[in-house]
């Protein structure tokens, strides 16, 4: 039975390729290219491509295409999804989502076409430009290296049966990137960094949030809130007074210390693109917010050592590697000492900051009140809470972790909310997917659909048009998603003295906050729970883990 079992992932591998394989020749067309379906007279398409893995995506894009049928404040949206499509059985065959709006004629057919080796993004926009009619939007961009192929393969594409499709960017967060170099061995020089929509200028649009508008929201936030503000642990006020009473003799022995801002470490890991632009704009933007006129603790230590760019993300479960580690012990080196407060910047997915904040924990007495990470995406927020007890462990990570979400993470529904049948959101699973899928689908609806018309809109130029005007500014005029506005940002709190204190009552091992930036900008208000209480990390008990089979 051992023998059989070490052969099952062979197997499963083998049989993932060989269904990749099959699928790539059944699609193709008598052209070579992968073959789209035909569009029905009346309907339009919208083209979802993602690699034949995107499962789960695909079904959480299910979810929040579904939802825009409930109502929006109050009145009905008049809209329709049929999903009898969106899941067959037949492997080959291409999952299918039918929007339609009461009283409007035609209907939008989102479409799955899956990349693989044999059917790639640049090979299935040449396949969508000889179809009659192309599609009004290609719909992709989960992160941003596919982002660029797509808006890449859409600009060298200049012949269509009809408009250019538009580019509708799902969760690519990254702002710029070099432009295609028709020279690979000559190095770009940064002037030539471009906006990523600008590699299809004048039909990109963003949903999602950019790199830049995560730490500038992530860093606002922490700033104004002073149990997670870097510096004096204290009032930040008897910071100042000390200093200035200090006088001239400030500049000898620790009293130094009273006149420099905060200290910052900030790590990146140099396999990973995202952690890099990140590392740089915390960097940059830390320095301009504390040192410019509301910078009222002074210009901050942004301390700079080799040991924080580490060299892979590579590692175990909670032993730092190499890199790893020498970046702790840089650390270590510049921390102040107690009664001092300092960011550490983790630009990085859960495993490589779990290591470094648990290697931290271990060697810094009191680090839940000397340190507060920072992050932006880089990790969902299903690692706090539903895969806390693996994959963030709270009781051995007291450090405070500040991240950013696309949409509220906890926006279950509360009881007498109108969800359709099969499709509620319960508090098994956080939310930011689905929500902003949903945010999407009712966007792309109210411009393909266009109020008082009657019928569909049947050119890219109109949907455009539409997208730019909106009253609510949702694009500017490069058509990234403004901010400043409806940002979330969450705060993972560690405790052991949160909750009920009943003995035998189980304590929860951290709190999650949840915050939304209002319109006014920096200001920033708690979103409150539908149970009306903080979202609570409550430790595994032996009841949740099951009965083995």
């Amino acid at each position: 039975m051992r023998r059989w079992s070490a052969l099952i992932p062979v197997a499963v591998l083998l049989g993932v390729g060989l269904g990749a394989g099959v699928w790539a020749v059944w699609s193709r067309g008598d052209d070579g290219l992968p073959d789209p379906l035909p569009v029905p007279a009346g309907d339009q398409e919208i083209a979802w491509l993602h690699t034949t893995t995107g499962g789960d995506t695909w079904a959480l894009f299910v979810i929040g295409l579904k939802r825009t049928e409930m109502p929006v404040d109050g009145q009905p949206s008049g809209l329709t999804v049929d999903d009898s499509r969106a899941f067959p059985e037949q492997s080959t065959a291409v999952p299918e989502v039918v929007v339609s709006r009461a009283g409007v004629a035609g209907r939008l057919r989102i479409r799955w076409y899956k990349l693989s080796a044999g059917a790639t993004t640049d090979q299935w926009v040449r396949a969508l430009a000889g179809r009659d009619p192309a599609p009004l939007a290609i719909l992709g961009g989960s992160t941003s290296d596919r982002a660029y192929d797509l808006a890449v393969a859409l600009e060298r594409q200049t012949e269509w049966r009809g408009d250019r499709p538009l580019l509708f960017l799902t969760t690519a967060t990254l702002d710029n990137v070099y432009p295609p170099n028709p020279h690979p061995d000559d190095h770009p020089h940064h002037s030539e960094l471009r906006n990523l929509l600008d590699l299809y200028p004048g039909r990109s649009f963003r949903f999602c949030f950019s790199n830049a508008q995560m730490v500038r929201a992530v860093t606002d936030f922490v700033l104004q809130d002073p149990t997670l503000r870097p510096g004096p642990t204290g009032y930040p006020g008897l910071h100042l007074a000390l200093a200035a009473a200090a006088g001239p003799w400030a500049t000898f022995g620790d009293l130094a210390d009273l006149t420099r801002g905060p200290t910052v470490f900030p790590l990146e890991w140099q396999d990973d693109p995202y952690s890099g632009d990140l590392y740089n704009q915390f960097r940059e933007y830390l320095y301009a917010t504390l040192s410019g006129p509301g910078g009222s603790l002074g210009p901050p230590k942004i301390v700079s050592d080799p040991a924080f760019s580490i060299p892979f993300s590579v590692g175990g479960f909670s032993r730092p590697n190499a890199g790893e580690l020498a970046a702790v012990r840089a650390i270590l080196r510049d921390l102040p000492p107690p009664g001092e407060r300092s960011l550490v910047v983790v630009p990085t997915v859960s495993g490589p900051a779990r290591r470094v904040l648990l290697a931290l924990a271990e060697r810094v007495p009191q680090a839940g009140r000397r340190l507060v990470a920072v992050n932006g995406d880089g990790a969902s927020a299903n690692t706090y809470f539903r895969d806390a007890e693996w994959a963030w462990p709270a009781r051995s990570i007291p450090i405070p972790m500040v991240f950013f979400t696309h949409d509220h993470p906890f926006g279950w529904d509360a009881p007498g909310d109108p969800a359709p049948p099969g499709y509620r959101l319960v508090p098994k699973n956080t939310t930011e997917e689905v929500r902003l899928d949903t945010t999407i689908g009712r966007i792309v609806a109210d411009a393909v659909f266009p109020p008082g018309s009657g019928r569909i809109a049947d050119r890219a130029d109109e949907v455009a048009a539409r997208l730019r005007d909106r009253p609510d500014r949702f694009f500017d005029a490069r058509g990234n998603r403004r901010g400043e506005s409806g940002e979330y940002v969450v705060v993972v709190r560690p405790t052991t003295r949160y909750g009920d204190l009943t003995p035998g009552a189980p304590r929860p091992e951290a709190v999650i906050e949840v915050y939304r930036r209002a319109a006014a900008g920096r200001t920033w208000r708690p979103v409150p729970q539908p149970n009306g209480k903080p979202v609570e990390v409550l430790p595994e008990r032996p009841d949740d883990r099951g009965t083995p089979e």
